[in-house]
């Protein structure tokens, strides 16, 4: 079983108990693609969506987070600006976590350090398997792995949230093909169509239920 790389509940309440719970409402945005990285923050209850908005102000989704649920290291660490957006979905509750509060934490307890270490690890492990399906899979395998990245990052759900655009962005394809290809993924019981959202079935469900989170 894969390390976990998400807050136990001993841990969030630990955070709680040092820092200030934020409250944000649904629609509500927790960071801006381009903010300064100053903290990573810790989901502690409900749901975030992480994504980027393009100039015409489309939403393309690429994860949904929920609690003990890590965010905003990459640039925490490097000091790049945000990468992505990240907002509320529905009311939810997260603690930022500042230079301050994580030498705290980590000098109280080395865990976090590890904690940390393997979300960073597990980010880098999703890139390098996004490059490398890129390089050597087709339209409909590349189509196959997102939708199953998608789906493991909403916790093990067998229903991935995005538009057929939204997708073809994120493969870097035009419509067309993406519609090719999740058309042969519906032909192979793979899939179901829906409105706005995507049902995984049979293999790609089973791969999905396995989150390694926990």
């Amino acid at each position: 079983m894969a390390e976990r790389s998400r807050l136990s509940a001993r841990e969030l309440a630990q955070l709680s108990a040092r820092a200030r719970v934020q409250h944000f409402i649904g629609g509500q945005f927790v960071q801006h693609q381009g903010d300064p990285g100053d903290a990573l923050w810790a989901v502690v209850d409900g749901h975030v969506m992480i994504g980027r908005h393009s100039e015409d102000g489309v939403f393309t989704h690429f994860a949904v987070l929920a609690a003990g649920d890590l965010f905003g290291e990459l640039a925490f660490f490097t000091g790049v600006p945000r990468q992505v957006d990240a907002i509320a979905d529905g009311s939810a509750s997260m603690i930022a976590i500042d230079r301050a509060l994580l030498r705290e934490l980590m000098t109280d307890d080395v865990g976090w350090a590890e904690l940390l270490l393997r979300s960073l690890s597990r980010q880098l492990a999703s890139a390098l398997d996004a490059i490398d399906a890129e390089r050597r899979l087709s339209a409909c395998e590349r189509l196959a792995h997102l939708l199953v990245t998608m789906a493991r990052e909403s916790h093990g759900r067998d229903t991935v949230h995005a538009t057929q655009q939204q997708l073809a962005d994120l493969l870097g394809v035009s419509r067309v093909t993406l519609g090719a290809a999740l058309g042969d993924l519906a032909k192979r019981e793979q899939v179901e169509r829906r409105y706005r959202h995507i049902r995984l079935l049979g293999s790609l469900a089973v791969q999905a239920a396995h989150s390694g989170h926990d």
